[in-house]
């Protein structure tokens, strides 16, 4: 401070001193760019999850609500979420709770997923129906959240393209169409299915598989893994499903 009140007693002319003050400026705006990004790829770095995994009530009320709403989500899940091949996915799996929020959830139920048969429900229901549909779901077992990593992806495209093809397209088919073109996969490869899912979450559930499904572990620490897949092939896998999103 010494020295600016010097600078400033000697008498510099006007554009001097909006000179200095603008370099002044700049050099501070860098300092704190610099501390704002070391501060993001710190957090980047953690590899967990920050947004909470439960955000709806399970309530006996809420529980008894959307089990009688799940009747009309059940004509194509199946009445206990078991699924149905052909028509929708399983529910009713516990790797699948453990990694799906509850926003990811309520956002699927209001918006549906276009390109195939979950249609939006949310004109249909308000928000307090759709979260009691989440809480009848989490009644059907104890399942706790799980840690996801969501650390930044670091697939690589032409990798993942071959483990893709000689390993995931026999189920869920060459371009990620699922049932469209395979009798025994979901369809995994649309974006509006990439959109509203998290790295995290695609890896968790390569990872441990999809319980009550076809859908085996595919993690090399896995002692019942179809392939064991290093966490690198599993990036590489779900880079490739990104950048070709249809």
């Amino acid at each position: 401070m010494q020295v600016v009140f010097n600078w400033w007693s000697v008498g510099l002319n006007r554009r001097a001193r909006c000179t200095w003050l603008l370099v002044q400026y700049v050099v501070l705006a860098g300092t704190l760019s610099a501390g704002l990004l070391a501060a993001n790829a710190s957090s980047a770095s953690e590899g967990a999850t920050t947004a909470p995994m439960r955000t709806v009530e399970l309530s006996p009320t809420a529980v008894v609500r959307g089990k009688a709403v799940f009747g009309v989500c059940g004509g194509c899940h199946g009445m206990q979420g078991e699924g149905r091949t052909g028509m929708a996915p399983s529910l009713n799996s516990e790797t699948f709770l453990a990694a799906a929020s509850d926003e990811m959830l309520v956002r699927t139920i209001s918006e549906g997923r276009a390109g195939t048969t979950m249609v939006p429900w949310g004109a249909a229901y308000d928000r307090a129906t759709i979260d009691s549909i989440v809480a009848y779901m989490r009644s059907w077992g104890d399942v706790p959240p799980a840690t996801l990593n969501e650390s930044p992806l670091v697939g690589k495209v032409e990798s993942g393209a071959r483990v893709y093809s000689s390993i995931c397209a026999a189920c869920h088919g060459k371009s990620g169409a699922g049932y469209m073109e395979s009798a025994n996969g979901t369809g995994i490869g649309r974006s509006a299915f990439l959109s509203s899912v998290s790295n995290g979450f695609l890896r968790y559930l390569i990872n441990h598989g999809k319980s009550n499904t076809p859908m085996r572990p595919f993690a090399a620490s896995s002692k019942v893994a179809v392939a064991n897949l290093s966490d690198q092939q599993i990036d590489d896998v779900i880079a490739y499903l990104r950048d070709r999103a249809w």
